[in-house]
């Protein structure tokens, strides 16, 4: 049964617009106060509510296509202290952090990198680290989108990225302003739960670890109450939601929100297109049906390689379905895309452990 419920929006919202008409960029965000409020309140109401994870319980990496993919290494691996997949399969451009990753994919001449339209907030092993580097990375990724926004405050720093990203960035020790106020008479997966224990609801970690947090999805005024009803019905999520904001949880401690903005451009919006996110959901069988009588099953014509989805017996043989347009559950119109690419439980690399070397 799907869990729902609200949560108030933080008065202390900060936002950050980054814009530039000859670089075609268009992005806005609440700003990294904010959004560490509004994941933290939706964990803390969801796990009030049930230890049971609903429709998506598991987001594992985003996909983006950027420049050229020796920017991209300078900017993930050099100064965010990502660790690179090649090391291990000399073919891939896939980037970790924790347990999760980004995929990436350098741009052909039909392309263009993409740009969430909101952000992406990384909690990472030490922010001092990536700081230490920022001298170095402005001369090495001077002639492209990257910048930085940061007022000194020791837990939290913003970066946009080469191809016009925005980055939020929580040091892991943040968790450290929740401690646990029980004593070593309670039993101790009681108290690893409590607020302030390793595995407390208030966590900015991933699993414990540093990862993918959320993902901040700006959408139209007056759509977010649409796009969680999406996910409540249709995957079947846990939501949080206030007025302009629907958080949906997407694993333990992740997620993806949805925020609404009044000048959300065209630009912007096509940036998004092609986004994709890989997630892992409980009843595989049940939404693909789902998605298919709505005719929003869709093969990604640039992943035939990887899968295809047309038919149920593709899709069971891959593990694997995408859908690439959220729409109004009334009308059927299409609010919003972004290519989910969906994955059962039972798929062999549910919950894979890439090789990831705190940097």
């Amino acid at each position: 049964m799907t869990k729902v419920s609200s949560f108030a929006m933080p008065t202390t919202s900060s936002s950050i617009s980054t814009t530039s008409t000859n670089k075609m960029i268009s992005t806005t965000s609440l700003g990294p106060i904010a959004l560490r409020k509004i994941v933290q309140d939706s964990s803390v109401d969801i796990q009030k509510q049930s230890l049971d994870l609903g429709g998506i319980v598991w987001l594992e990496h985003l996909n983006l296509v950027v420049g050229e993919m020796d920017t991209a290494k300078k900017f993930y691996i050099d100064f965010l202290g990502f660790t690179a997949e090649r090391e291990h399969n000399p073919k891939s451009n896939h980037y970790n952090i924790g347990q999760q990753q980004f995929h990436l994919a350098a741009a052909t001449d039909i392309d263009t990198p993409q740009r969430v339209t909101g952000s992406i907030g990384l909690t990472v092993p030490s922010l001092q680290r990536i700081r230490d580097r920022v001298d170095i990375a402005k001369e090495e990724l001077k002639d492209t989108l990257f910048s930085i926004v940061d007022d000194k405050d020791d837990k939290m720093m913003t970066v946009t990225c080469p191809y016009g990203n925005v980055i939020h960035l929580y040091d892991i020790s943040i968790d450290d302003e929740h401690h646990s106020t029980l004593d070593d008479s309670i039993p101790k997966m009681v108290k690893l739960h409590s607020e302030g224990g390793d595995y407390g609801y208030h966590r900015m970690a991933v699993r414990t670890k540093p990862g993918i947090r959320y993902v901040e999805i700006a959408c139209q005024k007056g759509t977010s109450n649409s796009i969680a009803e999406f996910y409540e019905e249709v995957l079947e999520c846990q939501v949080t939601k206030t007025d302009g904001i629907a958080a949906i949880c997407v694993g333990p401690g992740v997620h993806m929100v949805y925020t609404e903005h009044e000048e959300l451009s065209d630009v912007s919006i096509k940036q998004m297109k092609g986004v994709h996110a890989c997630i892992y959901i409980k009843d595989f069988e049940k939404t693909y049906n789902t998605l298919k009588k709505r005719d929003m099953i869709w093969t990604n014509p640039r992943f035939t390689h990887l899968d295809s989805c047309d038919t149920w017996e593709e899709a069971k043989a891959s593990r694997t379905f995408r859908f690439k347009d959220i729409p109004d559950m009334n009308t059927g119109e299409k609010i919003l895309e972004l290519e989910h690419e969906t994955r059962p439980m039972m798929h062999g690399q549910y919950m894979k452990v890439p090789p990831y070397v705190p940097n």
